[in-house]
């Protein structure tokens, strides 16, 4: 009661409301979700990345880990609630709500969070090497077959890994200090490999600020001379990009966000970005994804400064030459980077019914005078929301 109050309760009704009261506060509890602290980070632009063997370095000090339970013993966050989108924000089902693919279970996380929150169910498979913190594939003829892992590692796929590498209902988390890129495919020409990622959480553990750990600051995978790449159902995060992939990949229903180059002190000083066909020749298959490199997931907000780090969400470059044939996006949602689409090689390259978010500068760049790239079909690509809600604004094709 304030002390401006007039009017007294009796006595014996005083008593009663204090201990309703009392009753009320030990039916309750605490029911506070813990949220970890989300970092000012920002997202990268696209650049080769190393596709050598794994080196090796000294790990950086992690960071505190939240409360929660887990699979196999392994701490996790507690199930954070970010904000929900409009039903509008999947252009009417064309591309994926947040957090809504990637390993079965995995609940809404943040940037920040140390580890994701699972539930039971995952093996929990930690590196083979402490020191490069990697979990090496060295032999896979025939098909191998990894279901319900929960890499506490990067994933080196070495020289003589041919065949079929099925990749399923698993998370790929490397920790602070790892040395190389989520799934680093270094697959030599002897043989050819098929990689295929279905339902599948790429998302490296942060580090602090001014600490090291390559994934972070990486394309999630690489390809081959000789691979075959698919993603379906694939969520990254903390990456510096989704793929370095620039022949006979696929990615179909899958999400890129959140990354931003938190652990930079200078975003500027990296280059990252979405999908990277560096030198590629196609073919490259984009469609029905999610691609918002400079999103906060949790909030929906788009990260500051961003587009320092992020050249593009698509980007093509050529290397020697190269021509970059058979790309194609389609009904796919293309955001937050300093450019939604900049290509500088290609032939024919088809750009439909996809929606463009925000961007820094523009949905579409065009090419300078250095390089000739042309478009076999450019049609019904609209301006959107950052929810992913589009609009009937077109976005004109590139000059």
């Amino acid at each position: 009661m304030t002390g401006k109050r007039k009017i007294l309760l009796p006595a014996a009704l005083a008593v009663l409301l204090l201990a309703v009261a009392i009753g009320v506060v030990l039916m309750r509890g605490d029911d506070t979700d813990p949220l970890a602290r989300s970092d000012n980070g920002t997202p990268g632009a696209s650049g080769p990345a190393a596709t050598s063997g794994p080196r090796s370095s000294p790990a950086p000090s992690g960071s505190v880990l939240p409360s929660a339970s887990t699979p196999a013993k392994e701490p996790t966050g507690a199930p954070t609630k970010p904000r929900v989108l409009p039903v509008t924000a999947t252009g009417g089902g064309r591309y994926p709500a947040r957090f809504t693919v990637g390993a079965p279970g995995v609940q809404p996380y943040k940037q920040s969070d140390k580890s994701l929150p699972v539930p039971k169910g995952y093996k929990v498979v930690n590196p083979s090497n402490k020191d490069s913190k990697e979990w090496d594939l060295y032999d896979c003829k025939g098909t191998v077959n990894l279901d319900h892992k929960y890499f506490k590692a990067f994933i080196y796929v070495g020289t003589g890994c041919h065949g079929t590498v099925n990749i399923t209902n698993s998370i790929i988390a490397p920790p602070a200090g790892s040395t190389n890129r989520a799934v680093l495919v270094n697959t030599d020409g002897s043989g050819s490999l098929k990689l295929n990622l279905t339902n599948v959480t790429i998302r490296p553990e942060p580090v602090g600020l001014g600490e090291k750990s390559t994934p972070l600051n990486d394309h999630a995978v690489n390809d081959c001379a000789t691979c075959t790449i698919t993603f379906n159902r694939v969520d990254v995060a903390n990456t510096g990009g989704m793929c370095l992939c620039g022949a006979r990949t696929t990615i179909r229903n899958s999400w890129l966000h959140d990354n931003y180059i938190a652990n930079l002190s200078d975003p500027a000083a990296a280059h990252t970005g979405g999908v990277f066909p560096y030198g590629g020749t196609g073919p490259v298959t984009i469609e029905n994804s999610r691609l918002e490199p400079g999103v906060d997931a949790h909030t929906g907000k788009e990260v500051k400064n961003y587009w320092k780090a992020i050249t593009a969400v698509l980007f093509t470059q050529s290397v020697d030459g190269s021509v970059l044939r058979n790309y194609s996006v389609r009904n796919s949602f293309i955001s937050l980077g300093a450019y939604g689409l900049y290509a500088q090689t290609g032939s024919d390259l088809r750009i439909t019914d996809n929606v463009f978010g925000p961007t820094h500068w523009d949905a579409a760049g065009g090419c300078d005078s250095n390089c000739s790239v042309t478009f076999g079909e450019w049609s019904n690509n609209v301006v959107g929301t950052i929810d992913g809600v589009p609009t009937k604004k077109q976005v004109p094709k590139p000059n």
